[in-house]
């Protein structure tokens, strides 16, 4: 830092309002630009361990997030640079930790050992047992999920919009006879894909359509036999609402093996949009989770529950959807 300082010509204290981007600090433009070439120029690192010290707590916030979660949480990788980049803007550092394999106790253990002052994981990585752990050790533990909880400060992700909008298109294009596919039960659907099933349950039964919910997994045999069925006891639907790309994307290709003609005799539609949309024939129509949108970001509600300002009525992030058309419907 004195370094940094001697270089750019500046008091040590100018240096360090810089560099650690203190909020408040008047500095000038110019002044600021000298300082960052001088860090630039002598390839200037941070010391987080002193930073810690001198701040009297750590300003590390781990987000726990390994493959699996993020999947069966319905996050996004897009989501998750945005409460990096919000919360390093509040004078917090950000890193990604992903062990599949901890949860409860030797999750917390795992996580304490980088002394953070905040760890973000899905609600299912934590027992009481491990929230009491990270309290005492001044951790502040928060959740994500679909659905509140007691547990801890819980940032709760309402997908609703999601089956709405894809609902909707479905009524918009005239299906009157409408079958949602899910999980195995109403309560895995709740906890793995939030509300979006019921919504759009909900949302083609007020549009006045018949309206089907049939679990659903997502598997080639699976998706054939269901379709034969439709097509034996004649109760083929007109328009399919699948929870995720590949629940849509198997009963699309098995309804196109069965020769029934997508879309003009069943429209098919994902609740969410993944890659695998586009490597189906015909081409999947999606619903996407308008990530960038200001409602939707986390950082806020994480940042509230870090700086003891934590209020459940505004912790819950609504992701506003967008059709993505294709062919399928």
């Amino acid at each position: 830092m004195s370094d940094v300082a001697r270089r750019a010509g500046v008091s040590r204290a100018t240096a360090s309002y810089v560099l650690n981007r203190t909020p408040g600090a008047r500095i000038p433009e110019q002044t600021r630009a000298r300082v960052l070439e001088a860090a630039e120029q002598l390839r200037y690192v941070p010391h987080v361990s002193a930073r810690s010290l001198r701040r009297g707590r750590s300003d590390l916030v781990v987000g726990h997030v390994d493959g699996t979660a993020v999947l069966r949480g319905g996050l996004s990788f897009v989501t998750l640079i945005q409460v990096a980049r919000d919360v390093r803007e509040a004078g917090y550092t950000f890193l990604i930790h992903g062990d599949p394999t901890v949860t409860g106790i030797p999750a917390a253990r795992s996580w304490l050992a980088l002394r953070p002052a905040a760890v973000v994981a899905t609600l299912d990585r934590y027992t009481e047992d491990s929230v009491a752990m990270l309290a005492e050790a001044g951790t502040v533990p928060i959740a994500l999920s679909h659905t509140p909880s007691d547990l801890t400060a819980t940032v709760v992700i309402d997908d609703g919009d999601l089956g709405r909008t894809a609902a909707q298109h479905l009524l918009d294009r005239g299906c009157r006879r409408i079958v949602v596919l899910g999980g195995c039960s109403r309560l895995v659907d709740r906890q793995t894909l939030g509300h979006r099933m019921d919504e759009a349950e909900a949302a083609a039964e007020a549009g006045g359509a018949e309206t089907r919910r049939v679990p659903f997994s997502p598997d080639r045999e699976t998706a054939a036999d269901l379709v034969r069925t439709w097509l034996a006891d004649g109760t083929l639907p007109d328009g399919v609402v699948g929870a995720t790309t590949t629940h849509a994307a198997h009963i699309l290709t098995a309804l196109v093996d069965a020769g029934v003609r997508v879309p003009e005799q069943v429209a098919v539609l994902a609740a969410d949009d993944e890659p695998q949309a586009e490597l189906v024939r015909p081409r999947l129509t999606t619903v996407s989770a308008d990530l960038a949108a200001d409602e939707s970001r986390m950082a806020d509600a994480v940042l509230a529950a870090l700086e003891g300002r934590w209020d459940p009525e505004l912790a819950v992030r609504r992701l506003p959807a967008r059709l993505v058309p294709r062919d399928s419907a």
